[in-house]
C-alpha cells in the first residue's frame, strides 16, 4: 500500500512515574495540539492511554470533543480509540497487560467497565517510570502477555503507547486464536479512520486488517 500519509509528533513532558504526574502531563495538550495543527494536520490523537483513563469515558469524550473544536480538526484519545476498537471485535471480556504498577490499572479498568467491556485479569509488569515502559523489548511483552493469558478471554489488550507490543501482535493472535489490541494499533486504527484512509494493513492483527469506518 502506497499512500501519501505523514506523521507528525510533539512530546509533552512527563516528570516522574507516578499518577500525578501523568495528570500534570494534560496541561502540555494545549501547547503540543497548537503545534501539530499548524502543520497542520488532519487528525491529532492524544497517546497516552492512561491519561484518558484518568478522565474517564465521558471526561475523555469531552476533552476530544472540546480539543476538537479548539483546533478545528478531530481529535482522538489513545483510550477512547483502545475502547472502541474493542468494541469493534466483540471484545466483552479481556484480559490487559501492560509495563505499569498496579495503581495504574483500576482507572483503565474502571474505564473500560463504563464501555461495557470487562478487564479479568489486568498483570503489569510493575514499572514506575516511562523510559523503563520503552525498553521492554517485543519478545519479553509477547512472553509475559502469553503467561497472563486466560482462555475464557474474548481478547487480549496491551496498554501503553510507551511500549512496544505492535512487532508481536500477530504472533500473538496466532498463538491465543483470539483478537489482540494494543495501545499503538487502536490509536493508528482510530486516527487512520478518522483520516478517511480505510485500506486494510495486514502483519498486525485483525484489527487493522479490516476495511475501517468512521
Amino acid at each position: 500500500i502506497r499512500w501519501n500519509l505523514g506523521f507528525f509528533t510533539s512530546r509533552m513532558l512527563l516528570s516522574g512515574g507516578g499518577l500525578e504526574g501523568i495528570e500534570a502531563m494534560e496541561g502540555n495538550a494545549a501547547r503540543a495540539m497548537e503545534e501539530l495543527a499548524s502543520v497542520p494536520v488532519d487528525v491529532i490523537a492524544y497517546c497516552c492511554t492512561v491519561s484518558g483513563a484518568l478522565r474517564g469515558v465521558e471526561g475523555d469524550r469531552a476533552f476530544c470533543q472540546d480539543m476538537a473544536q479548539r483546533w478545528g480538526m478531530p481529535v482522538t484519545s489513545t483510550m477512547l480509540a483502545a475502547a472502541e476498537a474493542m468494541q469493534h471485535l466483540g471484545m466483552r471480556q479481556v484480559v490487559v497487560t501492560s509495563p505499569y504498577p498496579d495503581s495504574h490499572h483500576e482507572a483503565e479498568r474502571v474505564y473500560l467497565k463504563q464501555t461495557g467491556i470487562e478487564a479479568i485479569s489486568m498483570q503489569g509488569m510493575g514499572f514506575e517510570q516511562g523510559w523503563q515502559f520503552a525498553r521492554v523489548k517485543p519478545e519479553a511483552i509477547l512472553e509475559f502477555s502469553l503467561d497472563a493469558w486466560d482462555d475464557s478471554a474474548d481478547g487480549l489488550f496491551i496498554s501503553c503507547m510507551n511500549f512496544d507490543a505492535m512487532p508481536v501482535v500477530q504472533r500473538l493472535e496466532n498463538r491465543i486464536g483470539k483478537p489482540v489490541v494494543t495501545s499503538h494499533s487502536a490509536t493508528l486504527w482510530r486516527a487512520l479512520a478518522l483520516a478517511d484512509i480505510r485500506e486494510p494493513i495486514h502483519g498486525y492483527g485483525r484489527l487493522l486488517a479490516q476495511p475501517r469506518e468512521v
